[in-house]
């Protein structure tokens, strides 16, 4: 058999195949893929050395290791933190042994892609594609999220939690997942305290709109209350002792105005408060009570941690806290928006709003970045590193940069001021500390500023101590100096 070549009349009849267009959902999961791709970009460009947090978990987790491993004292390593200390700080301290303060950083951006991943799973399965895409959007594209998604905290691991216990409580069926609810809402509150305000929340979705509704919420309610009653009699004298300090006896450790705190709300959520506001409008034209409860209290829930420290004054930890508000909102404003769009020419409005939300983490994120760098502090240090007891008011953070050089002890300065202005100067005349690193800037309590000035007075009378180094910038901030004297 001989093969025919096609004449050039025959081959021009012969057209190339058409590529089917790119269905409906494709496009979305692409969208998706966008949205948490941008998201990632904003969080790895952020770039500063250990925060005081990090750097107390990772500190703090390393001990219990030690404690564990060589039978070494732990001593007082994470009393008074604000989740158990044999969970987050832990798992940073093995994270951080394995690719360093990066690994820490990177489980934490990971916990915020399934956090949106959950949010996004939820809506679907609720309300359909759209309002999936829109729930995981508004998560994403958000100053305190990307913030918390590139710190090696407690909150982005909370967060995650807290969102897959919404997406089993609402989109699963059966008791066994009611189980699992349990358990995940336990993990949450035990890994930090001042979530265990959301368990009633996530209870309560469960029972308004999961499936088999108050019975899998009744088995929810009781595993995680058997379990957290365990917790309670195997560790309940530090348990107790913590969340008193840290939620309900809490005493602010960097006062401030509710008018400040308002204005930090208004830069980060005012325009998801308003878009939630919308939601919660249509949901109640709609004529669904179950879904205007659910949007309702998710809305409430919200505002619990802000309000709280709104009440308390307290400015620590307030704006990554909103991160646990935009988590609550994602859900109704996903259904409001999907719900928006669907009206004529409503399409591009919602548009903008969500191209209106991407432009927020573009500054906030970067801002809320920016505390107090100890990288030049570390290099004088390394410059000629003089064995003994360091102090400082960066300890934790100066601790974790320098711990791979032999001969030095650190000690914070918020120990030495709590003993008064006697105990100060005494420690000084002394020379108990071979080096002293001090900011000249406020630390943020008045207490402690005054008890600083004293410190700093004894240094100057001091006969035994100097400036080792001309005082260099320790942040932006006009007059904000690090003052590292040393012993003779």
């Amino acid at each position: 058999m001989t093969a025919t070549a096609l004449m050039p009349s025959e081959a021009s009849q012969i057209t190339p195949p058409v590529r089917p267009p790119m269905s409906r959902e494709r496009k979305q999961w692409l969208l998706l893929a966008l949205v948490l791709a941008y998201g990632v970009a904003l969080a790895v460009r952020l770039r500063n050395t250990a925060f005081i947090d990090e750097a107390l978990y990772i500190n703090a987790g390393n001990a219990y290791l030690d404690h564990w491993v060589n039978g070494r004292p732990l001593g007082d390593a994470g009393a008074f933190f604000s989740g158990m200390p044999a969970l987050y700080p832990v798992l940073a301290a093995l994270l951080d042994s394995v690719g360093g303060l990066y690994l820490v950083r990177l489980f934490s951006l990971v916990c915020v892609l399934g956090t949106a991943m959950a949010l996004y799973g939820t809506a679907r399965q609720l309300w359909g594609r759209r309002a999936g895409l829109l729930a995981a959007a508004t998560f994403m594209l958000s100053g305190p999220v990307i913030f918390t998604g590139w710190l090696g905290t407690f909150d982005a691991l909370v967060i995650f939690l807290l969102a897959l216990g919404l997406w089993v409580g609402l989109t699963r069926r059966g008791y066994p997942s009611a189980v699992v609810l349990g358990g995940v809402l336990t993990l949450a509150a035990l890994t930090k305290y001042t979530a265990g305000i959301f368990v009633p929340v996530v209870l309560a979705a469960t029972f308004v709109l999961g499936f088999l509704g108050a019975r899998r919420a009744l088995v929810a309610a009781g595993v995680t209350l058997g379990l957290l009653a365990t917790a309670w009699t195997l560790w309940g004298e530090s348990l107790a002792r913590d969340v008193a300090f840290t939620t309900t006896a809490r005493q602010a450790l960097s006062p401030t105005t509710t008018g400040a705190l308002l204005a930090l709300v208004g830069d980060h959520l005012i325009f998801l408060l308003l878009l939630a506001a919308v939601s919660l409008l249509l949901m109640f034209r709609a004529g669904d009570r179950r879904l205007l409860l659910l949007g309702s209290g998710l809305v409430l829930a919200s505002t619990a941690l802000p309000v709280g420290q709104m009440i308390l004054g307290e400015a620590v930890s307030f704006e990554k806290h909103l991160a646990y508000s935009v988590m609550l909102l994602a859900l109704p404003i996903g259904w409001g928006l999907a719900r928006i769009s669907r009206y004529p020419l409503m399409v591009t409005p919602v548009v903008m709003a969500v191209l209106i939300m991407a432009l927020f983490p573009l500054v906030r994120a970067d801002t809320m970045y920016r505390w107090t760098n100890v990288r030049s502090v570390v290099m004088a240090i390394e410059s000629d590193p003089q064995g003994g007891l360091y102090i400082s008011s960066a300890t934790d953070a100066l601790d974790y940069h320098t711990r791979d050089l032999p001969g030095i002890a650190w000690e914070t300065t918020f120990e030495l001021y709590f003993e008064g202005e006697d105990r100060i100067r005494a420690a000084v005349g002394d020379e108990r500390y071979q080096t002293v690193i001090l900011r000249s800037s406020s630390v943020g309590d008045p207490d402690q500023d005054a008890a600083q000035a004293v410190f700093l007075d004894a240094l100057e009378e001091s006969a035994a101590y100097a400036l080792a180094f001309e005082p260099f910038p320790a942040s932006s901030a006009p007059g904000d100096n690090w003052l590292i004297y040393t012993r003779d």
